[in-house]
């Protein structure tokens, strides 16, 4: 008997899972190996030698220290990871106020529509990252698309200052990174049946009622789950705060890129990520508490 016909009516679904036995777990077994060989196993790793001092002759793993974690705390340092937490902050706030309006557009619009729409929205991620950040930096230059034509106008003298700064870095990745909310959100707005609205407003609910009610609610797992995404998308986001934010703007991923392959420090390096993975990782579980309560 096939599996299709152990799946089909008048079979019980649990029967497949017996059936199959231990055998379920052949099925997971090359994602488990490729997760565990290509993820954890160098990520367990980096923590290791976190606690390990560099020296001119390598990693010392005979001596176990804290001095890595402690020079998180330096001014330096401490000011990068502080950069990296508000800009990326900053940037999901911003897709989640752009996004909504756009999803609530999306799905009134036909299926054609919603497909071209779509097409659009998802554009920038058919660019190279470093070639659309070369190109934001012909439109934010002093002498960019945006200045010349400032000029041109008489509205500016002196060319405004949209790079090397935070302002570059939020400019560079919110086109693309905005997608990872708009997706989920109008997903979760094709799924409201259109009954639950409609009989609201038959029993004398307003439009913002309906979407404080019914609307946010409903679609509130899925507005967090983009946020998450793009919160964690903007932490590591590596070529364009390099290119868009310059020295004067550096964030976590370029100071551990130094680190690693510059300074070849990995045990400081290690310590950067395990700093960023925390920070990540308690954002997370902070925006998954806050739904949990809104809900």
């Amino acid at each position: 008997m096939t599996a299709a016909a152990l799946a089909g009516p008048g079979f019980p679904r649990a029967s497949l899972a017996a059936r199959l036995g231990g055998a379920g777990w052949l099925f997971l077994a090359p994602a488990v190996v490729l997760m565990v060989a290509a993820y954890l196993a160098p990520l367990f790793d980096s923590i290791v030698i976190s606690f390990h001092p560099n020296t001119p002759q390598g990693i010392d793993r005979a001596h176990w220290i804290l001095g890595n974690y402690a020079r998180l705390f330096d001014d330096y340092y401490a000011t990068v990871l502080l950069r990296t937490l508000r800009v990326s902050v900053i940037i999901t706030l911003l897709s989640v106020l752009l996004a909504y309006p756009v999803a609530l557009w999306l799905a009134e619009l036909s299926p054609r529509g919603q497909t071209w729409a779509i097409l659009v929205y998802m554009s920038p991620w058919l660019v190279n990252t470093v070639v659309k950040s070369f190109g934001w930096t012909l439109i934010l230059g002093n002498s960019g698309v945006i200045n010349t034509g400032l000029r041109a106008a008489g509205l500016i003298d002196a060319p405004l200052r949209l790079m090397f700064n935070e302002l570059g870095i939020v400019i560079g990745l919110l086109p693309g990174h905005f997608l990872f909310v708009l997706l989920p959100l109008w997903a979760a707005l094709k799924g409201i049946d259109d009954n639950l609205r409609w009989a609201a407003m038959t029993l004398g609910a307003r439009p913002g009622t309906v979407f404080l009610r019914i609307t946010l609610p409903l679609t509130l797992p899925a507005l967090i789950a983009g946020a998450i995404i793009n919160f964690t998308m903007n932490m590591a986001a590596f070529a364009a705060p390099a290119l868009l934010g310059g020295t004067r703007a550096r964030v976590l991923s370029f100071v551990a890129y130094q680190v690693n392959l510059e300074e070849l420090n990995w045990p400081f390096g290690g310590a950067l990520a395990v700093a960023m993975l925390t920070v990540t990782l308690g954002c997370i579980a902070l925006a998954q508490w806050v739904g949990g309560r809104l809900r």
